[in-house]
């Protein structure tokens, strides 16, 4: 695995060169992973995967520091619930209604003048 060049070096690629910058994120990013346990790479990933995702909503470099600091701050305010009062993670629990296909004589508000009823199975 790489070691994290120094901060210097750091601020240099990112005026200079952002793309080698991201190239090391990445490949950091995915020797850490690499070395994880097999229990914790599925997680490592899904994680990297979301971080990823949050860095392409940003429209500029101040923009995405804002998107992943929010997220950050979530994800601490999800551990330290954990911490404090972990039952309230699975206090809330939503109501699963069963999904019921709709009969062809239920609405009639689902005619089409020239093919009848949208519901049909033709």
């Amino acid at each position: 695995m790489d070691d994290l060049p120094d901060f210097d070096t750091l601020k240099q690629l990112a005026n200079d060169d952002p793309e080698a910058l991201e190239a090391l994120r990445l490949r950091m990013s995915e020797a850490i992973i690499a070395n994880a346990s097999d229990a914790m790479k599925p997680r490592l990933q899904a994680q990297l995967s979301h971080i990823n995702h949050v860095i392409a909503r940003g429209r500029n470099p101040n923009h995405t520091n804002m998107l992943l600091m929010s997220e950050l701050q979530q994800q601490l305010k999800r551990f330290a619930l954990a911490v404090t009062t972990p039952e309230a993670l699975t206090a809330e629990q939503a109501t699963v209604h069963p999904f019921v296909r709709p009969t062809k004589d239920v609405d009639s508000s689902n005619q089409s003048p020239d093919k009848g009823s949208l519901l049909d199975e033709d």
